[in-house]
């Protein structure tokens, strides 16, 4: 823990950098707070976090955020909206200039490369201007540039993974020769929990580049190695632009194509060092940087490899009955009481696994499970009563594998069950899989999550 305590605001605290900062920052013994825009993520931060409501271009609620604070993060991005540049702007100056008011010790932004062409990319430009905002403020700016973020949930790193995993070839259109030097996300987050110990402010831009320079087709080779899959063979494809390849993501992957296609737009320029490294302000990490092949290790649990996309889906619900009968309800699932979801349809979906030489559905459940039990076609693979969590994979033949999460909890004044089902791929038939049974498959959980808190308002 430093002895250099200071106060610190995360502007983007539930993004991917914001919501892995902040527990860092925690740990070294800053004080911290963060702004969100929805009232119900507050409950993702712990108890020592303060907690503020609004937007960061709402001038009074990010004044309010602001008040006697250090160091200020600002890691908004909103590349999901089509004027993202415009918002980030907007976003760029009510910070620089709340903070001033504030008297704010030290701005940290993390932005990308500036490659060396009159025409960035749209995504880069935006990446660009929002740094110079901020350093134009009267509050000293240190700018962080970084290209791929290597991390999982990163979306860059999501698209490459996708790249290396869906089809054993790879289109191969003159972009994917293009280098940069990606960096492991416990990188950047060590140079941004360093900038709030810095001993003066630091005004400037720097670089985070990782240790190698690979272009984007070396990448895809790289992480399909490290997957422990075959070599990718590469396919000419002089008409695969940025707008097909990001349509094509957003119909096989998590991403939607209105963000990957910026992304895949800036693939078009060399993403190397154009600035001083952060290190001339900056400790390095212990260790020194991250390898790329470790870094993508670390991004895909063990359990993941040689599989691909991973596809989550929530929901949540609220309701009045305590979290007692909605536990309840959970841990009696399966067996006579059912999955309260639409008739028959496990039964259909048993039988035909069966046909399929598969387990079928008709195993039943014993009067109390635990890790390791059966409940028809589900296997137990966590239940923790403290917190009111149980974990169940799918047993069923599929091309991939299927966990079953659900939590219980109180938020404000109701009981808060929380679902999500999520389905790791094996390669394109997962894929193919997974968006053939979708749409009966959003009916079927909606319809459990809804069916659970009704059964447990009932049995009270």
């Amino acid at each position: 823990m430093t002895s250099n305590v200071k106060k610190c605001l995360v502007l983007g605290a539930t993004g991917y950098l914001g919501s892995r900062l902040v527990p860092d920052l925690l740990a070294r013994g800053h004080q911290v707070t963060v702004l969100v825009r929805d009232a119900a993520q507050a409950t993702r931060f712990p108890t020592n976090v303060m907690v503020h409501v609004g937007d960061v271009t709402d001038a009074r609620a990010l004044g309010e955020a602001l008040a006697g604070n250090d160091v200020v993060y600002f890691l908004v991005h909103s590349l999901d909206r089509v004027d993202f540049a415009g918002v980030d702007r907007a976003a760029a100056a009510t910070t620089a200039a709340a903070a001033e008011r504030a008297g704010v010790r030290q701005l940290v932004y993390v932005g990308g490369p500036r490659p060396d062409t009159a025409e960035p990319s749209a995504h880069l430009a935006s990446r660009a201007e929002v740094g110079d905002v901020l350093a134009a403020g009267a509050v000293p700016a240190l700018v962080l540039q970084a290209s791929m973020i290597i991390g999982a949930g990163s979306t860059s790193f999501e698209l490459l993974r996708s790249s290396a995993t869906l089809t054993p070839w790879v289109p191969m259109p003159a972009w994917m020769h293009n280098s940069s030097r990606p960096v492991a996300v416990a990188d950047v987050v060590h140079f941004l929990v360093a900038a709030a110990e810095l001993d003066e402010p630091v005004q400037g831009v720097f670089d985070v580049p990782g240790p190698e320079r690979l272009s984007y087709a070396e990448l895809v080779q790289r992480c399909a190695r490290v997957l422990r899959l075959p070599v990718r063979v590469p396919l000419p494809a002089p008409l695969w632009s940025h707008k097909l390849a990001a349509q094509v993501a957003g119909l096989v992957t998590p991403v939607p194509a209105a963000v990957a296609e910026p992304l895949f737009a800036s693939l078009e320029h060399d993403l190397d060092q154009s600035g001083p490294p952060a290190t001339e302000v900056l400790p390095a990490p212990p260790g020194g940087l991250t390898s790329v092949d470790n870094a993508i290790r670390g991004a895909v649990p063990a359990e993941d490899a040689q599989v691909g996309e991973m596809f989550t889906e929530e929901r949540t619900v609220l309701t009045e009955a305590s979290p007692q009968d909605v536990w309840r309800t959970v841990t009696e699932l399966g067996g006579e009481d059912g999955w309260h979801t639409l008739p028959l349809v496990w039964t259909v979906r048993g039988a035909i696994d069966h046909l399929l030489g598969g387990i079928g559905l008709y195993r039943g459940r014993g009067p109390e499970i635990t890790e390791g039990d059966v409940v028809d076609f589900w296997t137990v693979v966590h239940r923790d009563d403290d917190a009111k969590r149980l974990v169940l994979k799918a047993d069923m033949k599929m091309p991939g594998h299927t966990l079953l999460d659900m939590r219980v909890d109180r938020h404000d004044d109701k009981t808060r069950y929380r679902q999500k089902v999520t389905f790791t791929a094996h390669g394109l038939m997962g894929q193919l899989y997974w968006m053939a049974q979708k749409p009966l498959h959003d009916i079927v959980f909606a319809m459990m999550a809804r069916g659970i808190v009704r059964t447990a308002c009932t049995s009270r």
